[in-house]
């Protein structure tokens, strides 16, 4: 878990350190000052000046900022009831309204040209993963209503093939393809006993994560991969490439059957395993660390996809690609919010997001790199809304004053500012919320 926090919050210090360098160059470029530049917030670990900037590493690893001059200027004129902020050169607000566009824009552009490297990046190395097939098995206890798969006319043993016109060739396709077009009529080509077949399918919206569902499961073999040492597998004698094909005497085709089977939690199974034809009993200690899942030490067969890699065209005609991709996914999530959806469960807050990319960052580069972009992009868009307090609140106000020609009353922008804070706040106890629900999990 300290890993998993560590590799996470290095990770997005790196996110913010993209964003408040994009801030910082682009307020340099524009002849304005940095007199502060710090990744994190509250109390200073490390500091270093050099020139007119003092470069600053803080305690709280969520956030940071790039302090211009110009800050006290604009709490001076609201002490003094001034009707315009003191324009003192190089200051923030002694710069030309277009410039000040450019400096709060470039903040969340710097992110989202790292979203686009990030994964350009990846498809220029290949990456590989693990999945299962396309097979499925259909939910008897599916929680979100009467089952899509089931009224559908699919069956257990059927191979979804393509969905939206899109070609399915592992679980893990099929979930990308539903979970982003919730109440969405899509049409979906299977097969059954090697004859195609054609329907239509309406995911149901999972309150939960906002993702779209159709009650299934991947159809998933019950042979050994590999088995963990130590484990009460290794220990019943079961080796990789074994085949369970039955349980305290019943018969079993996939995992499914065999979790039912044990729904009552039993300390231990019988097990009928085959190899290579052969067929032997096994007793099998059984663990449970919670109601869905059973613990035996052994790792169920999957499918392996080798996605080679791509030249330098290709690597950012790909980054590019699914970074607008997933800034229309973003964009349809937000929307999503607004349908009833649990925010408790769809809000992450910084210490979810800190484990969730600890827990990737284990696991390889291109999914962390992923992640990221995901970051990233939210965080462009979220950050160029017309709210102030945010980058986006800024180029609002910039380009008023360009438009009417006159700065804004600093006490305007106070209040306005001060409605924009309600916002923030409540999307961070909306966060928070979040995160304690995730820890008392």
């Amino acid at each position: 878990m300290i890993l998993k926090v560590l590799y996470g919050l290095i990770a997005l210090g790196v996110v913010v350190f993209v964003h408040e360098a994009g801030h910082f160059i682009a307020a340099r470029l524009c002849g304005v000052t940095v007199e502060t530049f710090s990744i994190g917030w509250g109390p200073v670990l490390l500091r270093k000046k050099r020139g007119t900037t003092e470069y600053r590493l803080s305690a709280l690893p969520l956030g940071g900022y790039c302090g211009m001059k110009g800050e006290n200027a604009f709490r001076d004129a609201l002490d003094k009831n001034l009707d315009a902020i003191p324009r003192e050169e190089g200051s923030f607000y002694s710069a030309h309204p277009l410039k000040r566009v450019i400096i709060a824009f470039s903040g969340p552009f710097a992110n989202l040209v790292f979203a686009v490297l990030a994964l350009a990046l990846v498809s220029s190395f290949g990456f590989s993963y693990r999945s299962f097939d396309n097979r499925i098995v259909l939910s008897s206890h599916y929680d979100g209503g009467s089952n899509p798969a089931d009224k559908a006319g699919l069956a257990e043993g059927d191979r979804i093939t393509a969905i939206a016109g899109k070609k399915i060739s592992t679980f893990s396709d099929i979930q990308q393809s539903i979970a982003t077009h919730p109440e969405e009529t899509l049409a979906l080509d299977y097969e059954r006993d090697g004859a195609a077949h054609a329907t239509t399918i309406v995911p149901l919206l999972d309150k939960k994560t906002g993702a779209g569902r159709i009650g299934i499961y991947p159809f998933i073999p019950l042979v050994a991969r590999s088995v963990k040492p130590g484990s009460a597998a290794e220990t019943a004698g079961i080796i990789p490439g074994d085949a369970i094909v039955a349980v305290n005497g019943t018969p079993v085709r996939h995992y499914f059957e065999f979790a039912d089977i044990l729904k009552s939690h039993p300390a231990e199974a019988t097990v009928t395993v085959d190899r290579a034809g052969i067929t032997r009993e096994c007793k099998l200690v059984l663990l449970y660390p919670d109601a869905d899942n059973i613990e035996t030490g052994i790792e169920w067969q999957t499918v392996s996809v080798t996605v080679k890699g791509t030249g330098l065209l290709g690597s950012v005609r790909y980054g590019v690609v699914e970074t607008a991709r997933t800034m229309a996914l973003t964009v349809k999530s937000i929307g999503l919010l607004f349908r009833g959806v649990d925010l408790s469960e769809a809000v992450s807050g910084p210490v979810r997001i800190t484990v969730m990319i600890g827990e990737v960052a284990k696991n390889g580069f291109s999914g962390l790199a992923e992640l990221l972009s995901i970051i990233c992009v939210s965080l462009f868009l979220m950050n160029l809304l017309p709210i102030p307090v945010l980058d986006g609140g800024l180029i609002l106000f910039s380009l008023i004053e360009f438009v009417i020609r006159k700065p804004l009353k600093p006490k305007t922008l106070y209040y306005v500012q001060f409605i924009g804070m309600g916002f923030i706040l409540i999307v961070f106890i909306l966060s928070l919320f979040g995160d304690i629900h995730f820890l008392m999990k």
